[in-house]
This record gives structure tokens, sequence and C-alpha cells, in this order.
């Protein structure tokens, strides 16, 4: 075998794998993010739950519960949101891994998998594509929470 031609193999092999790294870069971003929306629902809750069951609120205390009834509300969406795109994202990663393992079969055999290869990568980009768009209107309903923080 010609070394060049091995090596020309690897890089085949390998440009989905740069995806994998890329992808795993994105989903530890999204894995943080979600840990810290549940931090911060739990606490929201928290305080929901206490100031739901004091007998006697006052006005201020009755504004607050509502506010932190709207903000546990969007924080659950924004959770989903970070959550579909997590699974999007490790739907990527088996995507583009699939695409490295269809590469190396139809590289070492008779087999023609040239459109099985290029529907792996480009499902994997699709989830990509698609786990962004979702970042991206979860980032929008981040605002509007924040929104709702300030008026309380």
């Amino acid at each position: 075998m010609d070394i060049s031609k091995a090596i020309q193999e690897i890089q085949y092999v390998l440009a989905p794998a740069i995806m994998v790294s890329s992808a795993a870069l994105l989903m530890l971003g999204f894995q943080n993010k979600f840990s810290n929306l549940a931090s911060r629902f739990r606490l929201l809750n928290q305080e929901k739950r206490q100031l739901s069951h004091k007998p006697n609120r006052t006005e201020q205390e009755q504004v607050r519960l509502g506010n932190l009834e709207d903000q546990v509300g969007h924080l659950f969406r924004r959770a989903a949101k970070v959550k579909n795109a997590i699974l999007l994202t490790y739907g990527a990663i088996a995507c583009f891994m699939g695409a490295s393992i269809l590469i190396s079969l139809n590289i070492h055999s008779a087999w023609q998998l040239y459109y099985a290869i290029v529907t792996a990568f480009l499902t994997g980009l699709f989830f990509i594509f698609t786990a962004s768009i979702i970042m991206i209107s979860e980032t929008r309903l981040f605002f509007h929470v924040i929104h709702l923080e300030k008026k309380s």
C-alpha cells in the first residue's frame, strides 16, 4: 500500500471526527447551561413553595409569588429547549461517528457507501444546525426571564 494513499484514507476517516470534537464542545456548553438552569429552577421553586405556604402574604409577597410562577414556567421551557439541543447534539455525534465508520468500510470493502456516508454526515450537520436554532430560541427566552426578574 502506498503511504500517501494510507494518509489520504486516514484523513477521510478523521474529517467527521473533527465534527465530533466540535459537537462535543457545543454539548459541553449546553450541559453546563442545563445544569445551571436546573439549579436556578430548584432555587426559584423552593422560594415559590415557601411563599405559597405562607398564610398571610403581603401584597409585595403576592406579586413576588406571581413573578416566581412566571419565572419557573419560563425556566422549565428553557430547560426543555436545552435538553432538546443536547439530544440533537448527541444524535449529531452518532451521525458523524457513523460517517467515519462508513468511510472506513467504504475504503476497505467493495461496497459503494457514498450516499450513506453523505447522508450520515449531512444528517449530523442538520442536527447541529437545529440545535443551534433551538439555542437561539432559548437565549431569547432567557432575556424574557431576566426581564421578569428585573420587575420583582
